[in-house]
């Protein structure tokens, strides 16, 4: 706080003052007084031998008809009456000069004292002031630490929840065994965790430098570049995360499948992205099943199509050959064997598909135009569209990065139920459309058929799950499984729309960086 220039040696001068002033003017008072009274006292005495002197002239003055003498004694007296007068101006003369300094001193005095009053009060108007700032700069202070304390203990809080934050993700991390990276987008800083050095073999110190070319070190290079665009379409469209899966190179010499996901944290003032974090997963015994288990369908559904070939075969035979002798009841159950055998051939091709869409997880994509893409399978389906006399409107369609084989299921799928789902005697019509959305292109399959009812919206995504009977209409129940598989590993999401009373309209998500 500023000082005012007032110290003690000051007050007590001034209150010196104010005492000298106050004698000053009580002493002189006295004086004056007497002064006053003395110059009273002469002036009334001049004036009263002013009139003796007048009163004894005009009683000695001669009238005009005598010439009498004035006696000696009596002009002696006059005399000495007018020396006293005369006597007295001169001291009053002095005397009111003295009573002149005497007002001057007073009027010093009583300036002194006024001075020192008016100081006085001007002193204690400014210590009162700056009590009162004083007070009010405590008070804020108060106030201020209060707010301190408060902010310390919010800080405080804030840290241990942090640090108890970081604890469980760093027993998530342990527990999971992931292996973390952190990128610096701008600077190209890399820092990666032990966990990632150990799932090639090493240890995080015999990787040193680390930096942006350390990755292209132990990834295979058939890999990399696909990593590489995937990482550019996320920067480059500010999508969520990206996703990528490659080899790396073990150290014993082996190559380990890596699942590779990251997401954009932070970005710059101009939004440019800053900072990316992201893990890394060792799934090369997940890409081993998924080999093993697509291998072996490949196999078992070879195996199991033999034995109903022969079964389809041979009842065909019987039928050509014996359907003559044979009674309505005997062609009736040969019917059934061959409907039978054809479902499960359809059955098993259906599972071998969808087998076969688990493992599209880790095969390249490629930029797809939807629209070819479509036009090929209007193709494909040209003899169904047009023995149904069906329409297939196809929308302006985008380009994606995908899957070109699965995706191309997706559609056959969504088509084929489509088509199938119908009214009798209703002539088709499919239109497909397409929209972009942050981070996503949404693609919509509507129809004019039977529809499905909303509390099997959910469900009809389940293997096997079937809202009709075999004999209504044909199918497994797989088909928007394996849609939904293979949506899902593309980074988007499929379901149901309401259509009003009539048709369905599916729409599914696919992330552009996919």
């Amino acid at each position: 706080m500023k000082r005012y220039p007032v110290t003690l040696p000051v007050l007590i001068s001034s209150i010196v003052i104010m005492l000298a002033g106050l004698t000053l003017f009580l002493r002189n008072q006295n004086r004056h007084q007497k002064i006053t009274r003395e110059i009273s006292r002469l002036s009334n005495e001049n004036l009263e031998l002013r009139h003796l002197n007048l009163a004894h002239l005009s009683v000695l003055m001669p009238t005009s008809d005598s010439a009498r003498q004035i006696p000696s004694a009596a002009l002696l007296e006059i005399q000495n009456r007018a020396s006293k007068q005369l006597e007295n101006d001169r001291r009053l003369r002095n005397l009111e000069k003295i009573e002149q300094e005497y007002s001057g001193v007073n009027q010093l005095g009583v300036g002194m004292l006024c001075c020192s009053v008016l100081f006085l009060a001007g002193f204690n108007f400014i210590q009162f002031r700056r009590r009162f700032k004083l007070l009010q700069i405590q008070q804020q202070d108060q106030e201020t630490m209060e707010l301190l304390r408060e902010t310390i203990r919010e800080k405080s809080q804030v840290q241990e929840d942090l640090l108890k934050e970081k604890e469980r993700l760093n027993f998530v991390l342990e527990g999971t065994n992931a292996a973390t990276w952190e990128w610096n987008i701008q600077t190209g800083e890399l820092i990666y965790n032990e966990t990632w050095a150990s799932l090639i073999g090493y240890r995080l110190e015999e990787i040193q430098p680390i930096n942006d070319k350390t990755l292209a070190r132990f990834a295979h290079p058939d890999d990399l570049a696909e990593a590489n665009t995937r990482v550019s379409n996320c920067l480059r469209d500010q999508s969520l995360f990206y996703e990528a899966t490659y080899r790396m190179k073990h150290k014993d010499g082996h190559w380990v499948w890596i699942l590779d996901r990251g997401k954009v944290v932070r970005s710059t003032e101009n939004g440019e992205p800053l900072q990316m974090f992201g893990t890394h997963v060792d799934i090369s015994p997940l890409k081993e099943s998924n080999e093993e288990l697509t291998r072996f369908a490949s196999v078992a559904s070879h195996d199991m199509k033999e034995p109903l070939r022969m079964i389809s075969s041979f009842m065909r035979l019987l039928q050509k050959n014996y359907g003559d002798v044979l009674d309505a009841k005997a062609n009736q159950y040969i019917h059934y064997a061959m409907d039978g055998a054809e479902r499960m051939t359809a059955l098993i091709k259906e599972l071998l598909e969808y087998a076969h869409a688990g493992g599209m997880q880790v095969g390249k994509r490629e930029w797809v135009n939807c629209t070819e893409l479509l036009n090929q399978i209007a193709v494909l389906n040209k003899a169904q569209l047009d023995e149904q006399h069906a329409v297939l409107h196809v929308g302006k369609l985008p380009v994606v990065h995908a899957g070109k084989t699965p995706l191309k299921l997706v559609f056959q799928n969504l088509i084929s139920n489509a088509l199938k789902y119908q009214h009798p005697g209703i002539d088709p019509v499919i239109e497909i459309t397409a929209s972009e959305d942050t981070g996503f292109w949404q693609f919509s399959v509507s129809d004019n058929g039977i529809g499905i009812p909303t509390e099997h919206r959910e469900e009809v995504f389940h293997l096997f799950k079937r809202l009709q009977t075999k004999h209504e209409y044909t199918g497994s129940g797989m088909g928007l499984a394996t849609c939904k598989r293979i949506v899902e590993q593309h980074g988007g999401k499929i379901w149901i729309d309401d259509n009003g009373s009539t048709g369905t309209i599916l729409t599914f998500t696919i992330r552009k960086t996919a």
